[in-house]
């Protein structure tokens, strides 16, 4: 099997695998328990907490709450910042370059009566910053910026977003930076709330990490014992979140490498791609590198996935959060982008373990299912 799925989920790494399992097995205590092993697991969890604001030297500006995932960080963050700020700041700004677990929640909020606006998008998929300068007020108490796109692969003018953001004190900055880390540097600076997922980079599914500049400008959404300061609580999950250490560590160390190593396949797979009439490449080339997406206008997305998937390649049309609903891509459409394209765009997406032989092995197929389609293709 040729996986090139990865923008949807990463295969774990051995490593991150064994220290779950150890973790499990050495400390399963609950932190919260006031006995000598509780107080080793809360020891241990502060440790974790520790070692990654120190890979990223944010230790004094930034607290770590562990979740299961960046769904439920970006819940947290963005309803807890929204129900915080309501009665002095109720608008929200964000676009529909958004994750469907960013957007579905602000569209929520949009339901319980806050004011959402949204950015335009440039045609290459960027955030239109002038556009956000006009709608910026002293309502605003919230804009929320993916970093890289998850569709197309764009690296979002998160700085820009932050010096405009940054002129309106009640205005919050949280930024979705799920598709970046391993792939593009992150930028900290002037945002108020990041969030990751574990199995993006090659962690487990269930090991979610949100960073709070201040932790008083949110607002509980899940109450109980008080855990994660009050903000999560849960019993916490000690074993993952010491496992989600050792998969960010390979992530962020490797980052300059997994980015040379993918450009090379990128350029490689655009060149290749470029020699067959019909096909379009739709994410521009100064997107991150691990992620491609191409149209074959006049075949359906769905059609291409199964006929990869015939010759055991793995890839994806839209968010594997949405690929299931009957709906265009919203990020290609608010790109104008031609309607038949998007119906027939799919996403190639690589990460730090994929080889040479694997995008070799995938323009060898991709040839087979050209063949099969071309005479469908609106050239």
């Amino acid at each position: 099997m040729i996986y090139l799925d990865n923008a949807a989920t990463t295969k774990p790494n051995h490593s991150v695998l064994e220290t779950y399992i150890k973790a499990n097995e050495a400390v399963y205590f609950n932190p919260n328990s006031p006995h000598k092993a509780g107080l080793q697991g809360e020891q241990l969890l502060q440790r974790a907490k520790n070692q990654i604001t120190e890979l990223f030297d944010i230790t004094s500006e930034f607290d770590l709450i562990f979740t299961s995932g960046a769904t439920e960080s970006n819940n947290l963050a963005i309803k807890g910042i929204a129900y915080k700020k309501k009665d002095v700041a109720d608008e929200i700004i964000t676009s529909v370059l958004e994750h469907p677990s960013v957007l579905e929640v602000v569209r929520a909020l949009e339901d319980e009566g806050f004011t959402v606006k949204y950015v335009n998008v440039t045609e290459d998929g960027q955030i239109d910053t002038d556009h956000l300068q006009s709608l910026m007020t002293d309502r605003v108490g919230l804009v929320t910026c993916m970093h890289v796109n998850n569709i197309m692969g764009q690296v979002q003018p998160v700085e820009k977003v932050s010096e405009i953001v940054q002129q309106y004190p009640k205005a919050h900055l949280h930024v979705d930076a799920v598709q970046a880390i391993g792939k593009v540097p992150l930028y900290f600076d002037h945002v108020d709330s990041l969030s990751l997922s574990g199995h993006k980079f090659h962690g487990l599914k269930g090991q979610g990490l949100l960073f709070v500049r201040n932790l008083h400008q949110l607002t509980p959404i899940i109450h109980g014992g008080g855990q994660e300061y009050g903000l999560r609580s849960g019993t916490v999950n000690l074993p993952m979140n010491v496992a989600v250490v050792k998969a960010l560590k390979h992530a962020v160390q490797d980052t300059e490498t997994t980015n040379e190593k993918l450009a090379y396949f990128n350029q490689s797979l655009r060149e290749f791609i470029q020699q067959y009439p019909g096909v379009y490449i739709n994410s521009p080339k100064e997107a991150a590198p691990h992620i491609l997406n191409i149209s074959f206008p006049g075949v359906k997305g769905e059609v291409l996935v199964n006929a990869f998937s015939k010759y055991d390649i793995m890839i994806s049309t839209t968010s594997a959060c949405a690929s299931k609903k009957a709906t265009l891509n919203e990020v290609l459409l608010a790109m104008n982008v031609d309607k038949t394209r998007v119906e027939g765009s799919i996403r190639i997406s690589m990460s730090s373990e994929t080889s040479e032989e694997d995008i070799e092995a995938f323009k060898a197929q991709f040839e087979n299912v050209y063949e099969e389609v071309k005479e469908l293709l609106q050239k």
